[in-house]
């Protein structure tokens, strides 16, 4: 980085070539692969250890709210330090949590080990993005982005079905084996990306907090934030439920070719979404993308109908997610300033798991009383109702911002 006119800036002489970015790929599907697959196979290990149901809740729930408050103080350290030197200690954490597991089979070690684990979530998707945008060209961010996020989504699908066949067929202990040797990799991936140099000068705002209220001057990214916010409850509601709502409504069906689906569509969604948004704009492609994520769950109320609506379906959730996703964290790095990137990229990531957790429960609860149908139909609705609002609000602030 270089001090310009009292900013930071990326240095003009930093050239992330080809085997740069496959290093820092392969750092992130590996990365990706047991993140995903220690939030899915944890609940079921919780039981076999003799847990109840509720304590085998209870630690992924304490795994994404520990995540949450450690970014509040991460989040400044990064933009102060550069992201990669925490990143490394949070894939660290996980490739010695499972170490901890095998040497003691308890769930009071379980816990204790996700509490560690969530130093890794903490620091490791935010980081994502802001390394990202760091090393790739101005006009370009929202390419490389995208590129990211395929590597992601590939990491989604990979992570809890190869941790389940090897549970399957071996036992927990090969999987947390396998977990601790593919974190390994991905710590020793990361640790050979080449970085820019960040430089920092002195009379800088004053801790973490300053930090935080410091990027929350930029108006701006409320209405990104809230975006955020929509299309991550959505998502909440489509990773919990989508399968038991496809199951009650058609249960010929096969659920897993859903997921298989939106994940294939997500990956184009990504890709194209980014690749758009250099060319044209954030603002012209996030706000209709969230508008297809509401139209997507609208008609996945529908499903009961026909089953080739669970395709169609997949289809437009996935694209809606992920190019949403991907459209409104390259605002935010664009609007945010570089000394604060990471702070910016942290708020958006805890605005993520707030929603998560707050559209499981309210999904939950509708599964017993409405039903998932009208959930998923009101959800839409409500998606595409305050898409709008947020988009005029964000145009507003943009024109007032360059007069």
């Amino acid at each position: 980085m270089q001090i310009q006119n009292g900013e930071y800036r990326q240095s003009e002489h930093f050239n992330s070539g080809p085997v740069n970015w496959v290093l820092f790929f392969g750092s992130v599907f590996f990365f990706v692969i047991n993140l995903f697959a220690s939030v899915s196979i944890f609940p079921s290990y919780s039981l076999a250890i003799g847990s109840s149901p509720f304590l085998a809740g209870l630690q992924n729930t304490l795994f994404s709210l520990m995540a949450v408050v450690l970014r509040f103080f991460f989040g400044p350290f990064m933009d102060r330090k550069g992201p990669k030197p925490l990143m490394l200690i949070g894939v660290f954490a996980f490739a010695t949590t499972p170490l901890l597991l095998m040497l003691s089979p308890t769930y009071p070690m379980l816990l204790a080990a996700r509490i560690y684990q969530s130093i890794g979530l903490s620091v490791y998707l935010p980081g994502i993005s802001t390394l990202a945008a760091d090393m790739a060209p101005t006009d370009k961010i929202g390419t490389y982005l995208g590129a990211s996020r395929i590597f992601i989504n590939l990491g989604l699908l990979a992570g809890p079905s190869a941790a389940l066949f090897v549970i399957g067929e071996f036992n927990y202990e090969s999987w947390f084996a396998i977990s601790a040797l593919t974190s390994a990799a991905s710590f020793i991936l990361l640790y050979a990306v080449k970085t820019p140099d960040v430089s920092y000068r002195v009379g800088r705002v004053a801790g973490s907090m300053g930090q935080i209220l410091k990027a929350l001057t930029e108006k701006q990214i409320y209405p990104i934030i809230g975006g955020i916010a929509l299309y991550s409850f959505t998502y909440s509601a489509v990773v919990s439920f989508a399968a038991v709502h496809i199951e009650a409504t058609s249960p010929d069906s096969q659920a897993p070719y859903f997921f298989v689906v939106m994940g294939i569509a997500g990956v184009a969604g990504c890709l194209g979404a980014g690749a758009l948004s250099d060319i044209f704009s954030r603002q012209k492609l996030a706000w209709p993308l969230l508008v297809t994520l509401g139209i997507g769950a609208m008609v996945f109320s529908m499903i009961h109908l026909s089953p080739i609506l669970i395709i169609v379906c997949a289809i437009i959730l996935g694209m809606g997610i992920q190019g949403s996703s991907l459209v409104f964290a390259a605002w935010l790095i664009d609007l945010s300033k570089p000394e604060l990137r990471a702070t910016t990229m942290s708020l958006q990531e805890n605005s993520i798991d707030i929603m998560f957790a707050l559209g499981a429960l309210v999904f939950g609860l509708a599964a017993q009383g409405p039903g998932l149908g009208s959930a998923f139909l009101t959800a839409g609705v409500l998606t595409i109702i305050a898409a709008l609002p947020l988009a005029r609000i964000s145009k507003i602030i943009i024109t007032r911002s360059n007069q």
